[in-house]
């Protein structure tokens, strides 16, 4: 295919870094290491990360920074002044997109992030090929399943159904997909949620990606001492923040259901988050407070040195349309549990793990399937080893450049660009 000059709309974009900016500064790199030339506007902010790692070694990708003024800059301190300013940084970065468009000319634009598919982008304005996506957020929580969430999660839930429910008459998002002449979601949930006139432009694609280096050297997390932490035969991690739709309330039920077996268990949470107050009250409620270590936030570089010591990755999220920490856990070799909701179950299969059937299922029917798999492998660990490898060979279906293929064909891998 031939090589093209890209426009690339990331908002979120800074190296070493997961969740949104991760996927911006990956798709970059990812892009240009095909063999394209690649200029990504971003925000101003990202701008200290990116030259303290680049130190200027790469001309390609370049980077074009835009942000609004530090008045504007204080919507940020508003209930959701963070959607309004995203909303006016869209627009003037497409007003200085066209001011560069006119000097590069650009083959063609593409958005990612915010993956949102209810986050308007304004570059399908500048007249070429202009591709919306990867973007999430049409899944839902089964209304089987809203009990578990608590008052503040029902809440969140009700107000991210209605904000769904409005995206058929907001304009922007109307001319977003009108303009675009690709829309890339990340799960079948999202698509479908697409409005009917321009579903027959959409598909499916991943946002996240692996690349599939060598694996850094360990350091030991910050654990109770070994005298005082049980060692388990089943050593079980969950990454995430703590928010009720992250279902980490029904891995915490599971575990007290295994009855004597729980002490063959150990679950280590890794997040921070508001729900973290009300998901330790249940833990100490289900008596698990010898089964559970908590470990607030840290940097991403620490975080993959702790995969593998662990045997297996708990992620029961209700709605998580990327999965970024799951396809991590495979590409280390971690066996995963997750629910048939969002992305996740895109990467894992019942070769690499289990996924969790929520049809019709209750919550208690949820937790007893977790419940089971968990003693399976209890009372045969030797499971592990099979799992683990289908695992490391299942993420390798899911690689950045795997991705930049399927959007833009294949073409000349020049370089890793230190991915």
């Amino acid at each position: 295919m031939p090589l093209k000059k890209i426009l690339l709309s990331a908002y979120s974009c800074s190296p070493n870094a997961g969740s949104e900016p991760g996927i911006g500064w990956n798709w970059a790199q990812s892009i240009a290491a095909s063999g394209h030339e690649v200029t990504v506007i971003t925000r101003a902010i990202n701008r200290a990360n990116i030259d303290n790692y680049s130190n200027g070694r790469f001309c390609n990708p370049k980077f074009v920074f835009h942000d609004l003024s530090p008045l504007a800059q204080q919507l940020y301190k508003l209930p959701l002044g963070n959607y309004a300013y995203y909303l006016l940084w869209q627009y003037t970065a497409a007003r200085r997109a066209r001011e560069l468009h006119r000097i590069e000319k650009f083959d063609q634009v593409q958005h990612v992030t915010w993956g949102s598919f209810r986050a308007a982008s304004f570059m399908g304005k500048l007249g070429i090929p202009f591709i919306f996506g990867p973007v999430g957020g049409g899944e839902d929580t089964p209304n089987q399943l809203r009990a578990g969430l608590g008052w503040r999660g029902r809440l969140w839930d009700s107000f991210r159904r209605l904000s769904n429910s409005l995206l058929t008459v907001d304009p922007f998002m109307r001319s977003t997909y009108a303009d675009a002449c690709e829309i890339l979601t990340t799960t079948a949930e999202t698509l479908g949620k697409i409005p009917a006139a321009y579903r027959q432009k959409a598909r499916v694609q991943p946002a996240a990606g692996v690349c599939l280096a060598k694996a850094p050297d360990r350091s030991p997390l910050n654990l109770p001492s070994s005298t005082q932490r049980r060692e388990a035969a089943l050593e079980i991690l969950y990454v995430g923040r703590l928010v009720p739709w992250k279902g980490l309330h029904l891995a915490l039920q599971a575990i007290a259901s295994l009855g004597e077996k729980r002490s063959a268990v150990r679950l280590t949470v890794i997040g921070s988050g508001y729900d973290a107050p009300r998901l330790k009250r249940v833990a100490n409620k289900l008596q698990l407070g010898n089964t559970v270590d908590w470990i607030p936030w840290m940097p991403r570089e620490d975080l993959l040195r702790a995969f593998p010591d662990f045997d297996l990755f708990l992620f029961p999220s209700l709605h998580d349309s990327g999965g970024m920490a799951v396809l991590e856990a495979i590409s280390f070799g971690l066996p995963v549990v997750c629910l048939d909701l969002g992305g996740p179950p895109e990467f894992v299969n019942d070769a690499c793990g289990r996924v969790v059937s929520t049809d019709g299922a209750d919550e208690s029917r949820v937790v007893e399937q977790i419940a089971a798999f968990l003693s399976e492998l209890i009372e045969d660990p030797s499971n592990l080893k099979r799992l683990s490898e289908a695992a490391r060979e299942r993420a390798s279906s899911f690689t950045w450049e795997a991705h930049v293929r399927n959007v833009y064909g294949a073409s000349l891998v020049l370089q890793a660009h230190g991915l």
